[in-house]
């Protein structure tokens, strides 16, 4: 069902006056509607709370939205360091679990900055596991690295990709956990070597199918390399000049005394198009389309170029793009499991408290993306282009067993009195989105607010019954779509139409039926686990 939802959504074809725009990188000045600036923020932030929405809608174009996140990321101060870290070092896997906490409270309230995070945390693989378990890797301080390692990310994830490639190289959980640090001069280890070509600069191949480089240019980068260590106690990685291979090397061909910053400077200078290739393939997956389109990442290969691979400005002409605003790509990607929890809370307005942040910290973890923790060196397969197999990344993140497993996490976050003692009251979101007292509009706006595929191609149950209540005060429901008398049956149950009205108490303010409450959690539940919740 999900396959078939996800080839209904990405078949649908813009008309005829917008294929041309729909080819290239142009300025979408197309009308900035709620659905268009509720798909921005869907791929943007972890789901579309109702004042980030708001505040896009203001913006009044794509452009001006787009510039102001971007501009926000960037002003987005450095948190302050956790207590535990100023103390000094620590080995903690609760230390862990707090940098995982933190972000997620960061997810919850932020934005673009976040989402970039995540985007290298996942090109820049670094696990937290693999430091740890080793009794020569980061002692006593594992946990602290990966703190720098994350703090590296906060603040350079928006700048020059050749600096943050510069800086992640020597940050001291990188050297850690690709085992630079016992890479030493007539001795070489070529892990590190190995994937600072293929999995954060070039790739193993070009857009043509070509060798980006040689089992020979493994063996000499590595070399080049050589040198770097970890100080446990000062949580710093240094040069080694003594242990460095200070011996010429040839790489592309280029023969020199390479060391890494010169390695680093041979890949952008030698392989530039490669280089913007392939970083923009990973953005455009991981925003975009799970199904890389060659033409616009050509396009946006060059214009990495032509702005010097300022990621910011990369990001802001593909989000501002025609293309990127086209109807197919509604709701055409499968949702990772931070991407269904925190879009959850924030859809919903659920401020995630100490054990909720625990219980999703657990669930992540049987979904298979436990934060600062992924599988391999090559990140979470859901986040990347397609393999040799073609077969798109982002059906990793679900299988028969995957899915009633997110089906029934959720419903706990909904009904949440054994993980946070309360149960979720959804009038105010109601309120915020809808008119409370008109079960038509409540059912079609919580939809449209949860699900990211347009309803005419959602498949909703057919609900055959007639409306409950008497038969003489029938709804007129003519003209409207079949989904929304099927979505508003769907609410109601066994309440009259007529009767799913607000209350006034003896001051004149307003209420709600418990009853009313429990059937708009129930509507929820329902609509979370529609395939088409799965999607973003």
């Amino acid at each position: 069902m999900l396959e078939e939802l996800i080839s209904e959504s990405t078949s649908a074809h813009p008309d005829s006056s917008s294929i041309h725009s729909a080819n290239n990188l142009d300025t979408f000045t197309g009308n900035w509607d709620k659905t268009n600036a509720a798909h921005l923020l869907r791929r943007t932030h972890f789901g579309n709370r109702i004042k980030d929405l708001n505040r896009l809608r203001s913006a009044g174009n794509a452009s001006n939205a787009i510039n102001a996140l971007v501009d926000e990321a960037l002003q987005t101060p450095l948190p302050d360091d956790p207590g535990w870290y100023k103390n000094g070092t620590s080995g903690d896997i609760s230390d862990v679990y707090d940098i995982q906490f933190k972000w997620m409270e960061s997810m919850y309230e932020g934005g673009l900055l976040d989402r970039m995070i995540l985007f290298w945390s996942n090109h820049f693989a670094v696990s937290y596991n693999n430091m740890n378990a080793l009794p020569d890797k980061a002692p006593e301080s594992y946990a602290s690295h990966m703190y720098k390692y994350f703090k590296l990310l906060y603040q350079k994830g928006l700048g020059s990709f050749k600096q943050l490639v510069t800086d992640i190289s020597k940050n001291s959980a990188m050297v850690y956990y690709l085992n630079n640090y016992n890479n030493v001069k007539g001795n070489a280890n070529e892990d590190f070597a190995r994937e600072l070509m293929e999995l954060f600069t070039l790739g193993s191949n070009d857009k043509n199918g070509n060798p980006n480089y040689s089992e020979e240019d493994v063996a000499e980068v590595a070399r080049a390399v050589t040198g770097w260590k970890v100080n446990d106690s000062g949580l710093t990685s240094y040069f080694v000049e003594s242990d460095h291979d200070a011996g010429t090397k040839t790489i592309f061909g280029k023969t020199g005394n390479f060391d890494l910053d010169g390695v680093i400077e041979l890949i952008f200078q030698e392989k530039e198009y490669e280089v913007a290739w392939f970083i923009s393939k990973k953005l455009y997956t991981f925003f975009v389309s799970a199904e890389p389109d060659a033409t616009i990442i050509d396009q946006l290969a060059n214009y990495c170029i032509q702005v010097e691979f300022n990621i910011a400005e990369v990001l802001k002409k593909l989000l501002s793009s025609t293309h990127f605003y086209q109807e197919h790509f509604l709701g055409c990607r499968i949702k990772s499991p931070i991407e269904i929890f925190m879009g959850f809370l924030r859809q919903l307005e659920i401020t995630p408290n100490n054990e909720v942040k625990e219980f999703i910290r657990q669930r992540m973890q049987e979904l298979n993306e436990e934060l600062l923790r992924p599988d391999t060196v090559f990140g979470w397969a859901g986040y990347n282009p397609p393999d040799s197999d073609g077969i798109p990344g982002h059906y990793n993140w679900l299988n028969t067993n995957l899915m009633p497993s997110r089906w029934d996490s959720l419903s706990d976050l909904l009904y949440a009195t054994a993980i946070s003692g309360t149960v979720y009251q959804p009038i105010n979101l109601t309120e915020k989105i809808s008119d409370p007292s008109n079960p038509f509009s409540v059912a079609e706006d919580i939809a449209e607010h949860l699900i990211s595929v347009p309803l005419d191609r959602v498949g909703i149950r057919i609900v055959e019954e007639d409306f409950a209540g008497n038969p003489s005060l029938a709804p007129d429901t003519s003209g409207m779509p079949q989904y929304k008398i099927n979505l508003t049956k769907i609410l109601l149950g066994a309440i009259p139409w007529y009767e799913f009205t607000s209350n006034s108490d003896d001051e004149g303010n307003l209420f709600y039926e418990e009853t009313f409450a429990d059937n708009l959690r129930q509507y929820i539940t329902y609509l979370q686990q529609l395939p088409a919740y799965q999607l973003i």
